[in-house]
């Protein structure tokens, strides 16, 4: 019995090595598999997305040009002569073979007259100023028949879902005049979000911006800040240009969706207010007897405005709106900008004494106000 165990357990041994020798043979004469082509999803793949987003995005970017009329007296001689340009993003389409609508940065379009696009197939399209929000820094152009070499309507994406540190890519034509290097695609991260102050006199407005690593330079203005979805998130507007290096900054294209609407429906951006005109009032952090608070001072009150029918005077100082600290009419500002069109506004409002000659005389109520903005003009 022991010997018939032995032999068994040789004969599946030599079986089991005769199949494992077979499947090794077979293994080293087939044929190898060769590896599926890449593909570029540009929403899930874990590939690099940029080339697909870039052929897809910058037939939609064209390089836009900004005339200005002038007329000599003396020579009575009317010209029309090219004064600025940057880049204009395709964004919607009126209808079908009718035309589309382009997005810019206003500071590109605000010196000019007429304005015209060189697309990437080489076609030259006259454009329509439709109108602009300077608050904002951000222009809506027109223009009619169908959109050449393929070009897309750019999808608008959520720029208050990004995140620092993921992919940032920009689309744009930076150059001037005769030197323009067409279609520039540059890529980087997102390096920070909401950035405060940014500003070089193009925002009337408080605008938070987007910051990245992506290079931009002249010429790049009213381009696209593209996500990994190949979705547009951001308008290129300005950069540092000192001692640092990669500072890009961009308007979140959230914050501008429904301007953009506005723009297209109305040719402009009417926003609610209160219905004062205030200043800053540079004081002491807290109220003293004699010293009113730093914060936003009442210059001036509208009639039959929500700030009227709240009891808000003049010379009030508000300290506080919904919460946050007001301590200038820039703060303000930026209170009012984040509130919608009925929508309550909190305010902390110190009233001071003052005597015949305007002075502060001594003594102070301190007043919480109740009130909602409205669309006035």
């Amino acid at each position: 019995m022991k010997h018939f165990t032995a032999l068994t357990r040789c004969l599946t041994l030599l079986i089991a090595a005769a199949m494992l020798s077979g499947m090794l043979a077979l293994a080293e004469n087939a044929e190898p598999t060769a590896d599926p082509a890449p593909t570029y999803d540009i929403v899930y793949s874990s590939s690099n997305p940029i080339p697909e987003i870039a052929a897809r995005v910058r037939p939609s970017i064209v390089q836009l040009t900004t005339k200005a009329e002038s007329w000599d007296p003396i020579s009575r001689v009317a010209e029309v002569n090219e004064v600025g340009g940057g880049s204009a993003c395709y964004i919607r389409e009126i209808g079908q073979g009718e035309g589309g609508y382009m997005l810019t940065n206003y500071h590109v379009v605000k010196d000019g007259d007429a304005f015209t696009a060189l697309w990437l197939d080489g076609t030259e399209t006259e454009l329509e100023l439709v109108g602009y929000d300077d608050g904002s820094d951000i222009a809506i152009l027109k223009f009619t028949g169908e959109a050449p070499g393929g070009a897309q309507p750019i999808p608008l994406g959520d720029s208050d879902q990004l995140q620092i540190g993921e992919l940032a890519i920009i689309i744009g034509n930076p150059g001037t005049y005769t030197e323009v290097f067409f279609g520039s695609v540059t890529a980087g991260i997102i390096s920070g979000l909401e950035r405060e102050g940014v500003n070089a006199d193009n925002f009337s407005h408080s605008i938070t911006t987007i910051q990245t690593d992506a290079p931009i330079n002249g010429g790049n203005s009213g381009g696209a800040l593209l996500n990994a979805k190949g979705e547009m998130v951001g308008i290129p507007t300005l950069k540092y240009m000192t001692i640092y290096e990669g500072l890009t900054f961009c308007i979140p294209i959230s914050v501008v969706k429904g301007y953009i609407d506005q723009i297209i429906d109305n040719g402009s951006v009417v926003r609610p207010r209160m219905g004062v005109t205030v200043v800053t009032l540079d004081g002491p952090d807290e109220p003293m007897r004699r010293y009113p608070p730093a914060g936003a001072q009442v210059y001036s009150v509208e009639p039959n405005t929500p700030a009227d029918k709240a009891g808000l005077q003049e010379k009030d100082v508000i300290t506080e709106a919904n919460g946050a600290r007001i301590k200038s009419s820039l703060d303000m500002v930026t209170a009012v900008d984040k509130c919608k069109e009925g929508e309550p506004m909190e305010l902390t409002v110190y009233r001071y004494n003052y005597d015949l000659d305007g002075n502060v005389s001594g003594g102070y109520e301190e007043l919480h106000l109740t009130l909602e903005l409205a669309i006035i003009d």
